[in-house]
């Protein structure tokens, strides 16, 4: 498997297409000058499911994790959901991709999700939003969050 993320402004899945706002972001100016720091921006995310993975049970994980490598947590767990401490403060998802009747042998299925990355970071530096497909890491996309005035924007946003 392969994956792909981007950082932007704003994504959303329809039909399957992957649509993306403002994208190419690695430098955020958070709402709150004073910790925590409020941060708004989304991964847009490709994971490419071959051939031969196909018709199997996955688990794609999102995570954000501080320069330290200390989760930031992005998403809560649904109430009585049991979940594996690894995950905790992720976004967890499980999926299988079928083959279509007009794929062809060696076809690939192309699997897009927008995550919203609307979020508290304990501190201004560097962050990784993290891709996991089956419990390897495939994609991560660094990015600074950093005072509004260091890029030209007033306060506040």
């Amino acid at each position: 498997m392969k994956a792909m993320i981007m950082l932007c402004d704003y994504a959303q899945v329809h039909g399957g297409k992957l649509y993306a706002t403002g994208a190419a972001i690695s430098m955020v100016p958070p709402v709150d000058r004073k910790p925590p720091h409020a941060i708004s921006l989304y991964a847009a995310i490709i994971v490419t499911v071959p051939w031969q993975s196909h018709d199997q049970l996955h688990k794609v994980t999102v995570s954000l994790v501080d320069e330290q490598g200390a989760k930031v947590r992005i998403a809560q767990p649904l109430a009585g959901a049991q979940t594996d401490p690894d995950d905790e403060g992720s976004l967890v998802a499980r999926f299988v991709a079928g083959r279509s009747p007009i794929m062809q042998a060696g076809d690939e299925t192309l699997l897009a999700v927008a995550v919203p990355l609307s979020v508290t970071v304990p501190r201004l530096g560097a962050y990784q939003a993290i891709v996991q497909v089956d419990d390897t890491e495939l994609a991560a996309a660094r990015f600074r969050v950093i005072q509004p005035q260091a890029i030209g924007l007033s306060s506040g946003r």
